[in-house]
């Protein structure tokens, strides 16, 4: 039996190919124009994340929660007039001991756990943010 192919060129009256060639293909390196569409600004709300959270500031310390999927923690956080940031937290999951960061949580007196940077936090916020993150990403592992 003939393919489709062949009956067609046996119809036109050409001749029927004996072997199918593959076609050449060179591939060209593609680039992208860059995008001339203006380039669109979202001003953030001038409101620090800790505030988002819902922590409270007395003074040069913060008390609130930490807040990820599947629990939220108590914590505090203080400032001092140097501008040196110390963050602890109570009573911290268990899943955190499977984390390479669980070394930085000291216990303290009380459930409470003194938890040592491994670089220098800038503000109350990037605490906040860097206690949840490590605290997610145990649940993960």
């Amino acid at each position: 039996m003939t393919n489709f192919f062949e009956r067609v060129c046996r119809w036109l009256e050409l001749p029927v190919p004996t072997a199918q060639v593959a076609p050449r293909v060179r591939v060209l390196r593609q680039y992208r124009a860059a995008t001339t569409a203006p380039t669109i600004v979202v001003q953030r709300l001038p409101r620090p994340y800790w505030d988002e959270r819902g922590w409270r500031q007395e003074g040069g310390a913060y008390h609130g929660y930490y807040q990820t999927k599947t629990g939220s923690w108590p914590g505090y956080i203080t400032v001092s007039p140097g501008g040196r940031v110390e963050v602890y937290i109570h009573n911290p999951p268990n899943a955190l001991e499977r984390h390479p960061h669980w070394t930085c949580f000291q216990r303290r007196e009380g459930g409470w756990y003194f938890i040592h940077p491994t670089t220098p936090v800038s503000d109350v916020s990037a605490a906040v943010l860097s206690v949840e993150k490590t605290i997610s990403e145990s649940e993960q592992l």
